[in-house]
């Protein structure tokens, strides 16, 4: 799914920089690339249960639920509160949208 590997790219780059200042240890990299994807599934399909299941059945383990249910929460209220949209909604308006315009 592109949503899973664009909050991977933003938990690679969050992570690495992280790394680089010395605020967490190396061996935490995985931990906050999964707790990212999760976080912005959460937030752009405005579905935080949703996205904390599926990240926690592919990883297999429940020993990030905790911080995944916290940062994928704070993720979809900071959305809610800038007026985000769930993506398919918006598309699915998006395409209505243009089916109604007529051709002159």
């Amino acid at each position: 799914m592109p949503i899973l590997v664009l909050g991977a790219l933003l938990g690679i780059i969050c992570a690495n920089i992280m790394i680089k200042l010395q605020i967490i240890l190396p061996m935490y990299f995985p931990h906050i690339l999964v707790i990212s994807m999760a976080a912005y599934f959460g937030a752009i399909e405005k579905a935080p249960f949703t996205a904390i299941m599926l990240l926690t059945e592919m990883i297999g383990t429940v020993q990030q639920v905790l911080p995944m249910i916290i940062v994928t929460f704070v993720a979809y209220y900071i959305l809610d509160i800038l007026g985000g949209k769930p993506i398919y909604e918006d598309l699915r308006l998006q395409m209505n949208y243009h089916k109604n315009m007529s051709i002159i």
